[in-house]
């Protein structure tokens, strides 16, 4: 098993294909740019004798997540080491395999695409990702149908750079295509001639999942598991079902597409994972961002499909239309890990494994939670030469202009009735200087939210910003900060009060010297 285990390793952290390693230190100089931080031009960027390719040495420039994980099959082991990630195999069990995964949440991938307008000139060993399969099942007519259409909305992919093609295309797509419950792309078969069919064991889970819509499966497969038919129905389903109708309708117009299925940083069903994450993430952006994710889809089957496109001379991943899609997004899964890629979705075989297991509700297994996969190691670090400032090292102070009373008249019209209809009584607070929404979730993370009220003579009333009830707005947030019961008792008409931030054991403070009287 250790020499397995080494071989796959290194076949893990190959140069990815069309790369250049300038200084021959086994990372490619795209990667040592954007992904790692390392110098393309220096095989010992730190000059520690160590080449920075090494498994540890790499991440000495980068903040990174590592975990161990668990995850069922298919697992596509030739593709886990991406501009996102890095992985390693420690153990296949048959059914699932043991992953190290060393995640780079902060990379600057999105910022490096580039568009070529020469596109149309596809290198030999990309012509697999441009032919159709079972589900990317583009034709002749597809193509034709297809490119009428754009035109009609003033798209001529022949005068677009690749990246324009992608950008404008796969928002045309998710447009025309209107989204529809309906859910049998893990439980769908297909046969030696690509036609789907449902294995027995799977097949009133199979009906139930369409009987809403009042269907045969027959017709349902075609706004679901085809991409030519969901372009011609104007209908898609699931994130799964999203990706299969991009990839028929990118490749009908030539741009070369994959696959790729990620699954949570943990799953949001086992207790003892939730605990990892937040015991075990330091930094307030990150652990926010996954404890959130994790909040929202407890007990659910989680896990996310979506697109890889070549532009620019490199893949780029393609979530419904937002090109450069980060592992790090509140609103996919929190911190995304990579364990799959596909040519076609029936490669991945879904209802031999992950399908049956969720159909069926087979639990008796190594994961025993949810999902197919469980994580059972949690570490971040901040590499010795990573210029992010650690905890307790960074100092960031926000202004608060003024406060209101919750009926201020003031106050803009949608928070004043939403305040009113919700029956919240305190104060909203102003806050300038936010440069976007993530710096001031980030702040929140790492500030003492707790406020006083104090006045000569009355008794203190403590109150506290509302980390899940504020407004952002043309760069100032309103915050809420409500009374409690006893506070709200204590509270004296006409008295002029001080309001003070705590601002203890922080280095995120809030700058505040204002009185108001109710």
């Amino acid at each position: 098993m250790g020499v397995l285990t080494l071989a796959l390793c290194a076949a893990f952290t190959a140069i990815p294909q069309g790369d250049s390693d300038g200084d021959r230190d086994g990372l490619s100089d795209f990667q040592e740019l954007h992904k790692y931080g390392t110098d393309p031009e220096q095989a010992d960027s730190d000059g520690d004798g160590i080449p920075d390719g090494d498994w540890f040495e790499r991440r000495e420039y980068a903040y990174t997540v590592r975990t161990v994980v668990h995850v069922m099959k298919p697992v596509t082991l030739e593709h886990l080491n991406d501009d996102y990630q890095d992985a390693r195999l420690l153990d296949d069990a048959g059914d699932w395999v043991e992953l190290e995964v060393v995640h780079y949440p902060f990379n600057s991938v999105a910022e490096a695409i580039e568009a070529n307008p020469r596109w149309r000139r596809v290198d030999r060993d990309l012509k697999p990702w441009l032919e159709p399969g079972p589900t990317s099942d583009w034709d002749a007519e597809l193509r034709k149908g297809l490119t009428r259409a754009l035109a009609e909305a003033g798209i001529d992919v022949d005068e677009l750079s690749d990246r324009e093609v992608v950008e404008q295309v796969s928002s045309w797509l998710m447009e025309h295509a209107r989204h529809e419950d309906g859910f049998t792309s893990f439980i769908t078969s297909f046969d030696e001639h690509g036609r789907p069919y449902v294995e027995e064991e799977l097949a009133e889970r199979a009906e139930r999942g369409v009987a809403e819509e009042g269907r045969s499966l027959e017709e349902q497969w075609v706004r679901e598991v085809s991409a030519k038919g969901m372009f011609e129905h104007g209908v898609r389903g699931s994130c799964t079902s999203s990706a299969i109708y991009i990839s028929g309708c990118m490749r009908a117009v030539g741009i070369p597409t994959r696959t790729v299925l990620c699954i949570p940083l943990i799953d949001a069903s086992d207790a003892h994972e939730h605990e990892l994450a937040a015991s075990r993430l330091t930094h307030p952006k990150v652990k926010r961002i996954v404890t959130e994710a994790a909040a929202g889809s407890t007990n659910s089957w989680t896990s996310h499909t979506f697109n890889e496109v070549y532009v620019g001379g490199r893949w780029r991943r393609l979530n419904d239309s937002k090109l450069g899609q980060n592992i790090l997004d509140s609103h996919y899964l929190g911190l995304m890990t990579h364990v799959a890629t596909f040519h076609d979705w029936a490669d991945a075989d879904m209802p031999s494994t992950v399908g049956r297991r969720q159909s069926l509700s087979l639990r008796a297994d190594v994961f025993g939670g949810t999902n197919p996969y469980s994580t059972i190691s949690i570490r971040d670090e901040y590499g010795v030469h990573c210029e992010l400032p650690r905890p307790g090292e960074e100092e960031l102070s926000l202004t608060v202009e003024r406060v209101h009373w919750t009926d201020d008249p003031e106050l803009p019209a949608d928070i004043l009735q939403g305040c009113e209809e919700r029956g919240r009584f305190g104060l909203i607070a102003v806050v300038s200087g936010v440069e976007g929404q993530d710096e001031w979730r980030s702040f929140l993370d790492g500030a003492d939210t707790r406020v006083s009220l104090e006045a000569p003579g009355e008794p203190e009333l403590g109150v506290g910003f509302e980390r899940g009830c504020w407004w952002y707005k043309n760069g100032s947030v309103f915050i809420y900060l409500p009374f409690g019961q006893t506070d709200r008792r204590d509270l004296r008409e006409g008295v002029v009060y001080s309001v003070r931030a705590r601002n203890e054991e922080t280095n995120f403070l809030w700058d505040m010297e204002l009185e108001i009287a109710r």
